[in-house]
């Protein structure tokens, strides 16, 4: 019963697709799936509007799954896509199976490896750096003639005054590992940056260009100007005029990949300049660059959304994912897999509750402090 809940739960409250349940149900018995989706679309037509609701019908159809369910185990494959080769599973998010179930190896782990205590970081222009997890809303610095205020909702704006002031001041701003922080720039364009990433821009832009650096991975919806926007990241630049886009550029990673959501932009890397459209990725390795017209943005946007998506990814390719999100290390012993993984992991979840989705997958580990060995 217990693989049923996670993703019956994250149907309820919207964090998968009507698609991927039945997907991940039809891998089981079929009277079971045909029960199960018919209780389900029943309280669709009610109306699951309120948490109580949600939770009387999760728990009907999991008193359906305990009656139905064949006594002995069964393995089974979760497939992410209807198109997708069915591959060995991660995980799929479910925080709300684990809470107040837990038992002590899971406690166990949590204490461990702990939690990091690291914030983001405003860098201003004289070196002073400034904890903005613990800044008060309001303003929290002054540069020239720019105000820097943190907003309610914990984001930070630039706002220029009338007075231009000649001189030209950079910020930067800095997540660690495991969060992420969302700024308005003075345009009026936001970059929300993910884990281990960083943006240094002018607290003015100029009125014949707007620059900006960075590093890890940003997210930009860049204010609409007939004044250019450049963003520059490692061995490579984005032009940009108007648009909503994405850039991973984790130096950790085998390649950068800039992925197109609206507008346009090109992309200049190596010997390469690619103009990109809408629903389009380019993915630059050394000096050549290569077009995916077929990305799955979903997969591409789902840490924005809260969530990892493991679409056909190795162990290792996993592991930095979870690396720069739970601020761990890793390292191998022995030969490292080669077994592609497929699955969901919201990152609302604890380090423990990854771990042990990860046990069920048949990966092995041990824990020393903040380091997990995977172990064959």
């Amino acid at each position: 019963m217990q693989r049923f809940r996670s993703i019956i739960k994250a149907y309820l409250e919207g964090r998968v697709s009507e698609e991927e349940l039945s997907q991940h149900l039809a891998a089981h018995d079929d009277e079971l799936h045909t029960d199960i989706h018919g209780q389900l679309e029943s309280g669709a037509a009610d109306g699951l509007t309120s948490p109580d609701s949600r939770e009387a019908m999760f728990t009907r159809v999991m008193e359906s799954v305990k009656m139905k369910e064949p006594a002995r185990p069964v393995l089974y494959k979760y497939w992410l896509r209807a198109a997708a080769i069915l591959l060995p599973l991660i995980a799929v998010a479910g925080w709300w199976y684990y809470q107040g179930n837990a038992h002590p190896a899971k406690i166990a782990q949590q204490q461990l490896i702990g939690t990091s205590k690291k914030k983001v970081i405003l860098t201003l222009s004289d070196g002073t750096a400034v904890e903005l997890d613990s800044s008060g809303n309001g303003m929290v610095a002054r540069q020239g003639n720019t105000l820097v205020l943190k907003q309610g909702n914990g984001q930070v704006v630039y706002q220029p005054s009338s007075d231009k002031s000649s001189e030209v001041l950079y910020n930067k701003i800095s997540t660690p590992k495991g969060e992420t922080f969302q700024v308005t720039l003075p345009d009026g364009s936001t970059a929300l940056l993910n884990a281990a990433s960083s943006i240094r821009f002018p607290i003015v832009f100029a009125k014949n260009d707007r620059n900006v650096e960075i590093t890890g991975e940003v997210y930009f919806e860049i204010e609409k100007s007939p004044t250019p926007f450049h963003v520059k990241a490692p061995g490579t630049e984005i032009q940009v005029l108007g648009t909503k886009f994405n850039v991973n550029g984790y130096t950790d990673e085998k390649s950068l990949k800039v992925t197109l959501l609206e507008g346009a932009v090109k992309v200049a890397g190596g010997k390469e300049n690619v103009l990109l459209q809408p629903g389009q990725q380019v993915i630059l390795a050394g000096d050549g660059a290569n077009v995916n017209e077929h990305i799955d943005l979903d997969e591409v946007m789902a840490w924005k959304k809260g969530n990892f998506v493991f679409n056909s990814l190795t162990l290792p390719e996993i592991m930095r994912q979870i690396c720069r999100w739970y601020d761990v290390e890793v390292s191998y012993e022995g030969p490292v897999s080669q077994k592609r993984f497929t699955g969901i992991v919201g990152r609302n979840d604890s380090i423990a509750e990854v771990l042990e989705f990860m046990q069920t997958a048949g990966i092995k580990y041990k824990v020393n402090n903040r380091k997990i060995v995977i172990i064959p």
